[in-house]
């Protein structure tokens, strides 16, 4: 009878400073979740109408809030997750949702006090734990996150993701050995544990030791796919002079995702330094569509066009830069010398 008490008063109280954190945010506009959502997206109108018909449906309520968040309409979808979880308020994927939502909407405050909450709910549900000690990372309160990842461990001695987010907090201390011991123990545990091998191989690196490579290859090769795999590879190949291996990587960056913009800027850096000017051109002018509010990508298509001798259209990109950012000392310098 008390665990049913205690149970009302912590949802009671949680939905209340939601109510009052909704009603604060739409003080400008209609804080009314019905009327706000009617803007002829077709969409949220369809997920409205079938929400009029039957508004006791949290799944519908919690399916509109995804549609909400996408468009970053977060005070209405904080709403919508108010009312899911009034009706039903045992689904721990919705404490979960509100959470991203409103960690997303910088109040990360109320995103921990939503996780709060979720615990003293579920105090044995790992996922939910786990979500709680990240939510503790980002707000890098590392030894709350460590303590609670250490009550995930009490429960299950051998939660690869527990030990990996142990070596992140520990890292983010400066404790890098034991950093490098969590981050082991959970590759150990689960071997496909992609991003551990990659933070891994970036400790390592920092310490100048040659293994990073093999992390970083590791990595790589349990998700050929992984963008953040490749680059991390490429861009230590990159950093020790292995050129065409870099490239290469880059090369496959391209394939798998062709709107991975740093890829054709790193190209673009190593074709310059190969001397192949027109190959660092073509990857320049990619990266000036993708990018093209980036200083930094004018300018490096300007440099490149002014060493290939075509000095108009050089100061055309530079003039670009500089438009973006007056202050960019490597633009302002390269245009004075081809005013000289």
């Amino acid at each position: 009878m008390k665990t049913i008490k205690r149970f009302s008063c912590i949802l009671f109280l949680f939905l209340l400073i939601i109510q009052i954190s909704c009603k604060s945010d739409n003080q400008a506009k209609n804080s009314n979740i019905e009327s706000s959502v009617k803007t002829g997206d077709k969409e949220l109108d369809m997920i409205s109408d079938q929400i009029a018909k039957n508004g006791l449906d949290p799944k519908l309520r919690f399916e509109r809030a995804q549609v909400l968040y996408n468009k970053e309409m977060y005070s209405e979808a904080i709403e919508d997750m108010r009312v899911a979880i009034t009706i039903d308020s045992l689904v721990p994927e919705y404490y979960h949702f509100l959470s991203d939502i409103f960690m997303d909407s910088n109040n990360s405050s109320k995103s921990l006090q939503t996780m709060k909450v979720a615990q003293n709910l579920f105090p044995e549900r790992i996922p939910t734990l786990l979500k709680l000690a990240e939510t503790h990372y980002i707000i890098e309160q590392y030894a709350q996150s460590i303590s609670v990842l250490n009550e995930v461990l009490r429960f299950d001695g051998q939660n690869a993701e527990a030990y990996f987010m142990l070596g992140v907090n520990f890292r983010d201390e400066g404790d890098e050995a034991r950093a490098l011991s969590a981050l082991q123990t959970a590759t150990e545990f689960d071997s496909k544990l992609t991003d551990a091998w990659l933070v891994l191989g970036d400790i390592l690196d920092k310490k100048g030791n040659d293994k990073a490579l093999n992390y970083y290859e590791t990595a790589s090769k349990i998700d050929p796919n992984n963008i953040n795999a490749l680059h991390s590879l490429a861009f230590y190949k990159q950093n020790h002079r292995d050129i065409e291996g870099a490239l290469e990587i880059y090369r496959q960056i391209n394939i798998v995702d062709k709107n991975y913009s740093d890829a054709y800027l790193n190209a673009g850096i190593l074709y310059l330094e190969k001397k192949d000017l027109k190959s660092a051109l073509e990857q320049f002018d990619i990266y000036v569509s993708q990018k093209p509010l980036s200083p930094v990508a004018h300018f490096y298509k300007g440099n490149t066009l002014s060493l290939m001798g075509d000095i108009k259209n050089a100061r055309l990109s530079i003039q670009n830069a500089l438009n973006l950012d007056p202050d960019y000392e490597k633009a302002i310098v390269l245009m004075k010398k081809l005013k000289e």
